[in-house]
C-alpha cells in the first residue's frame, strides 16, 4: 500500500522561486543571503495557509546550504535533504500553540548554549509564537537581546498584534498577504495537471474562493473534491458535494426580485430547501451577489470582481436591470436582517418576510432619472 500524501505537502514549494505570491519577501532573503547580511531573527506574520513555515524551512535550507546558487538551496545536498524531512539535528520547529510554557523556551535556551553538529546556522522556528506565555516571551527575550553568530530566529505568527512590543522590535518584521485567487488558480492547475486530474474553469474557481486567500486550504478542498468526484471534477457534483449553491441561483433569485415576482421567489426558496441548502451561507450568497451588482453599477468594471469571465458578463447583464439606489436599498434590507435571520428561532419566516420586502423594492423606488424625464415631459408640455 503506497503512503498517500496530501498536495499541501506533496508540492510544498522548496525553493524560494516556488512559493506563491510573496516575491518582496523571498527576494528580499535572497538578498540577505547574497550579500551576507543575515539577522538573527525574524517574524513572519499574515493568515493561515500562505507560506510562513515554508519560507522560514527554505531560508534554512538556503543558508546551510553546501551548492546554494543565487540565494536558492539546491535540494540535493545533506543539509537540504534532511531539513526537507525534518531530521536536521541543527533546525528545530517549536508549536507554539501546545508548547507555550516557559519550560518550552528554556529548553530553547539550553539548545542555543551548544554550537551547531553539522551546519554553520542553528535555526529556531516557532509557528504561532503569539501564543506563548508572558514568561515564557521573557525568557526568549534574554536569548534574543545577545545571541550566538550562529543562532536564527524565525517567528511566524497569525496575530503578531498579541506578541510584546519589545520582542517585535528585536526582529525584522515581513507582513504576508492573502494569496490572490488568479495565482491560486494557477498553482490548483499545476497540481491537477501533475495528479492527471480533469477539473473545468468554474470548479477551479470555486475551489479558489473558498480558500479565501490560504493555498494550503484551497489544495485541501482540492484533496477532497478528488476524493468525492474522481479523476474528473464537474462543477455541480463539487457543489453538491461541498453543499454549495450554483451561482446561477443568485441570478434567479435577483431575477424575481426585479420583477417583483414574490410568488415565485417564495416557490423557489421552498424547492432550494428541499435540496437541503444552508440558509447562511444562501444569505451570506445573496449578500455577496448584490455587493457585485453595486461593484459593477457603480464602476462599469467588471474585472474587480474575484468571479469566473463567464460570471463577469453575467453580472453586466443584470446589473443594467437595476439602478444604484435600488441595489443600494436591497444591500441594506440584507445587512439589517442578517442578525435577525441568523439567531431567530423563526428563521423560515423571516426569511421568507424577507423575500417578499425585497421584491417590493421596484415597486417602491422610482428611478429619479426617470422623474426627471417625466418632470422635463410637463414643462415642454406647458410651455406649449
Amino acid at each position: 500500500m503506497t503512503n498517500y500524501i496530501v498536495s499541501a505537502r506533496k508540492y510544498r514549494p522548496q525553493k524560494f522561486s516556488e512559493v506563491v505570491s510573496q516575491e518582496f519577501v523571498t527576494q528580499t532573503l535572497k538578498n540577505a543571503i547574497l550579500s551576507k547580511k543575515i539577522g538573527h531573527s525574524y517574524l513572519l506574520s499574515g493568515p493561515r495557509g500562505i507560506g510562513k513555515t515554508t519560507i522560514a524551512r527554505i531560508f534554512a535550507k538556503a543558508l546551510n546550504c553546501i551548492n546554494s546558487k543565487e540565494g536558492e538551496p539546491c535540494n540535493v545536498c545533506e543539509h537540504c535533504t534532511e531539513i526537507t524531512i525534518g531530521t536536521h539535528p541543527d533546525i528545530f520547529e517549536l508549536d507554539a500553540a501546545s508548547n507555550r510554557g516557559i519550560d518550552d523556551v528554556r529548553a530553547i535556551q539550553d539548545a542555543a548554549k551548544f554550537f551547531p553538529l553539522k551546519a554553520k546556522y542553528k535555526f529556531f522556528i516557532v509557528d504561532e509564537v503569539h501564543m506563548l506565555t508572558p514568561q515564557a516571551f521573557n525568557a526568549m527575550l534574554k536569548i534574543l537581546e545577545e545571541p550566538p553568530e550562529y543562532l536564527i530566529f524565525i517567528l511566524a505568527t497569525t496575530n503578531p498584534e498579541k506578541i510584546p512590543p519589545t520582542i517585535i522590535s528585536r526582529c525584522q518584521r515581513f507582513a504576508l498577504h492573502r494569496i490572490n485567487i488568479n495565482e491560486i488558480i494557477g498553482k490548483l492547475k499545476e497540481v491537477a495537471k501533475a495528479e492527471k486530474i480533469k477539473i473545468d474553469g468554474e470548479s477551479l474557481f470555486r475551489i479558489a474562493k473558498l480558500g479565501d486567500g490560504a493555498l494550503r486550504d484551497a489544495l485541501g478542498i482540492f484533496d477532497l473534491a478528488v476524493s468525492y468526484c474522481g479523476n474528473v471534477i464537474k462543477t455541480d457534483e463539487l457543489n453538491q458535494f461541498l453543499n454549495l449553491p450554483d451561482k446561477e441561483m443568485y441570478f434567479d433569485i435577483s431575477g424575481f426580485i426585479y420583477s417583483g415576482d414574490s410568488s415565485l421567489l417564495i416557490k423557489y426558496y421552498a424547492g432550494l430547501q428541499d435540496k437541503g441548502i444552508d440558509m447562511q451561507n444562501f444569505f451570506a450568497g445573496i449578500i455577496e451577489h448584490f455587493r457585485n451588482l453595486l461593484v459593477v453599477k457603480t464602476t462599469s468594471s467588471p474585472d474587480l470582481l474575484d468571479e469566473s469571465d463567464i460570471t463577469k458578463k453575467r453580472y453586466v447583464e443584470e446589473s443594467s436591470k437595476f439602478s444604484q439606489e435600488q441595489i443600494l436599498r436591497i444591500l441594506k434590507l440584507l445587512f439589517d436582517n442578517e442578525a435577525k435571520v441568523k439567531y431567530s428561532a423563526n428563521q423560515l419566516i423571516l426569511f421568507e418576510s424577507l423575500l417578499v420586502e425585497l421584491c417590493r423594492i421596484n415597486k417602491d423606488i422610482v428611478d429619479i432619472s426617470v422623474l426627471i424625464s417625466e418632470l422635463e415631459d410637463i414643462k415642454k408640455k406647458n410651455l406649449n
